[in-house]
């Protein structure tokens, strides 16, 4: 009897080891980067260590799930830890969005710093609003070009695309500046118009 319980138990956790999905995996391991890194000062010179061994901390705990999808020896692969890496961050963004609280002072900054020549104005109407990592939206000229924006930091204005009082086809006058952000996915540094001030007509 003694043996057929610890069968049943040893199946139990390699069934729950091996039961979560991609997505679910991601979901875990970043709950777990979250809480382990909200524990620590973050810093803009120990970030990366610090989010590094939170996530190493979060691969042990779900070794066999991490193996399942992304596969053996996944830390020693860089191509897989990126993936897995900006999987994580993704969610840790909209999970513990304090931990990154100090990139978007750093942020705000910079915007403080941008001079105002350096600011473009776009009028046009809104094609589309997404909540993933960041608020991202698109603004469609009467010309029919499409501008793709993205909300770092707060700005008067900002409830109304945080609060969702902009909807599709509304006319808004846009302010915004250009700025290059490293995309972990494409692997490469990309423009984005960082939107300012936004309203509406």
């Amino acid at each position: 009897m003694k043996k057929i319980l610890l069968l049943l138990v040893l199946v139990g956790n390699v069934a729950f080891a091996q039961k979560l999905t991609k997505d679910q995996l991601s979901e875990k391991l970043a709950e777990k980067a979250c809480g382990c890194a909200e524990k620590q000062e973050i810093t803009k010179d120990n970030f990366e260590l610090t989010i590094g061994i939170c996530l190493l901390e979060g691969i042990n705990a779900y070794e066999k799930d991490v193996e399942k999808h992304y596969g053996k020896d996944v830390i020693s692969n860089d191509k897989k830890m990126e993936e897995l890496g900006y999987e994580i961050g993704k969610k840790m963004g909209l999970k513990c969005p304090t931990v990154f609280k100090f990139m978007l002072e750093d942020e705000e900054g910079d915007s403080a710093d941008v001079d105002d020549s350096d600011e473009l104005t776009i009028t046009g109407k809104i094609a589309e609003i997404k909540s993933e990592q960041f608020l991202t939206f698109i603004v469609k000229e009467e010309s029919g070009k499409t501008n793709q924006f993205i909300l770092l930091s707060s700005f008067d204005n900002a409830f109304l695309l945080t609060d969702k009082v902009l909807k599709a086809t509304d006319a808004v006058d846009v302010t915004y500046y250009e700025m290059e952000l490293f995309d972990a996915k494409l692997g490469k540094f990309v423009s984005y118009k960082i939107v300012t001030d936004i309203t509406k007509k």
